[in-house]
C-alpha cells in the first residue's frame, strides 16, 4: 500500500482539486492522510466533505508544515510514503508507477504545465543507481544538477518522490521543526544517506502550482537565524554520516549560495523596512558566525561569477554596493511580472 500525506494550512482555493487528483489515481491501494494544521479558512470543511474510506483526517493546532508531515509519518501504514502539497496536483498514473518497484527511493520529474500530467506518451527508460552513487546524489541535493537532459527532478523537495516507510521508521527520520526554510533539503540528505539504491523514473507526474504569495517577498528577521541553523544542521548531518569531506566543495557552494540569497533577497531587498544601519548589523551577525567566517574565504566555489562578486563584497564589508545590486535585481524582477 502507498501512503499519501497532504499537509494542509489555509489551502481552500486549491485543496479540492489536489485531493481529487489523488482520489482519481488509477492505482487504488492507497491511504490518503490529510493533516489539517490549524487552518482558519474553509480547508477543514472541504476535508470533511469527503467520505472515501481511504481518507484519514487528522486535525492539529498550527505548528507548521514540518510538524504536519511528521504527524502524517506517525499515522501512515503504507509500504511507500508520498508527499503532496495541498495546492499541487499529481498525475493519474503516479501511484501506479510506484507500486511494485524495489528501490529504496523513487525519483520522478515535475511537470511544467498541468497539461503534461495527462499527456501520456511512451515513458523514457528507468535509470537505476546503486549504493556507489550515494555521493553523487548528495552532491545533487546540495548543488542541483539534472540526471538527464530535459529532466526536471527537484532534489530539494519531498514531492514527486516515493520513500520507503521502513527506512523512515528504522532511522526515525523526521522533518526539522526548527526550520521553516530548507527543511526539505535536510530531510532528503538524511534519507539519501540511508538509501541503498535509487530509481529514476523519467515521467512528469507532479505539477507544482506556483501562485503569487506576497509574503515570500517580505523581509522576515527570522530568516537569518533559519539560514544559519540550516547551514549548521546540514554540516552536522554530513559529518555524522561521514560524508562531509567527500562533498565539501558542494557544501561550500550551497552555503555561499544561501548567503547570497539572504543578502540580495532578504536583507537589502527594498521590501525590508529596516534602516541601513540595522541591515549592516544583520550582516555583522553573519560575520560573527564562525562557520561563515571560514566559508567566505572559499568564494571561488560560488556557482557563478555574480555570486562570487557579492560574496567578495560581503567579505570586505561593501554593504552599500550589495544594497545597490539588490535594488537593481528587485527592479528587474518587477519589470518581468
Amino acid at each position: 500500500m502507498i501512503s499519501v500525506i497532504i499537509p494542509i494550512y489555509n489551502a481552500e482555493p486549491y485543496l479540492r482539486r489536489c485531493i481529487d487528483s489523488v482520489l482519481n489515481s488509477t492505482y487504488r491501494a492507497f491511504e490518503l492522510i490529510l493533516v489539517d494544521d490549524g487552518s482558519t479558512d474553509g480547508s477543514l470543511r472541504i476535508c470533511e466533505e469527503y467520505s472515501d474510506c481511504r481518507i484519514k483526517l487528522i486535525i492539529q493546532k498550527h505548528q507548521g508544515v514540518s510538524a504536519a508531515r511528521n504527524r502524517g509519518l506517525e499515522e501512515c501504514s503504507g509500504e511507500w510514503v508520498v508527499f503532496v502539497d495541498a495546492d499541487d496536483l499529481i498525475s493519474r498514473d503516479f501511484l501506479a508507477l510506484i507500486a511494485g518497484e524495489e528501490a529504496d527511493l523513487l525519483l520522478f520529474d515535475f511537470a511544467q504545465t498541468e497539461q503534461e500530467l495527462v499527456s501520456g506518451g511512451k515513458a523514457a527508460e528507468k535509470i537505476h543507481y546503486g549504493d556507489e552513487h550515494t555521493l553523487e546524489f548528495l552532491k545533487r541535493i546540495l548543488v542541483p544538477v539534472q540526471l538527464r537532459e530535459n529532466g526536471s527532478v527537484n532534489f530539494n523537495s519531498p514531492c514527486a518522490k516515493a520513500y520507503r516507510k521502513s527506512i523512515i521508521a528504522l532511522y526515525a527520520l523526521r522533518f526539522s521543526t526548527d526550520l521553516f526554510f530548507g527543511e526539505d533539503k535536510l530531510f532528503n540528505l538524511e534519507y539519501q544517506m540511508k538509501a541503498a539504491n535509487t530509481l529514476y523514473i523519467p515521467r512528469r507526474v507532479y505539477f507544482y502550482n506556483i501562485h503569487d504569495d506576497s509574503s515570500s517577498h517580505r523581509f522576515d528577521s527570522e530568516f537569518l537565524r533559519n539560514h544559519l541553523r540550516l547551514v549548521k544542521e546540514i554540516q552536522s548531518v554530513l559529518e555524522a554520516g561521514g560524508r562531509l569531506s567527500a562533498v565539501k566543495n558542494e557544501y561550500v557552494s550551497f552555503s555561499l549560495n544561501v548567503l547570497v540569497y539572504y543578502m540580495v533577497h532578504k536583507i537589502f531587498v527594498p521590501g525590508n523596512p529596516a534602516d541601513y544601519s540595522k541591515k549592516c548589523r544583520l550582516c555583522q551577525m553573519i560575520r560573527e558566525d564562525e562557520r561563515y567566517r571560514q566559508l567566505i574565504k572559499w568564494d571561488r566555489m560560488c556557482r557563478s561569477w555574480q555570486e562570487r562578486v557579492i560574496v567578495v563584497l560581503f567579505r570586505f564589508r561593501c554593504c552599500h554596493v550589495i544594497s545597490l545590486i539588490s535594488r537593481w535585481i528587485a527592479a528587474r524582477s518587477e519589470k518581468k511580472r
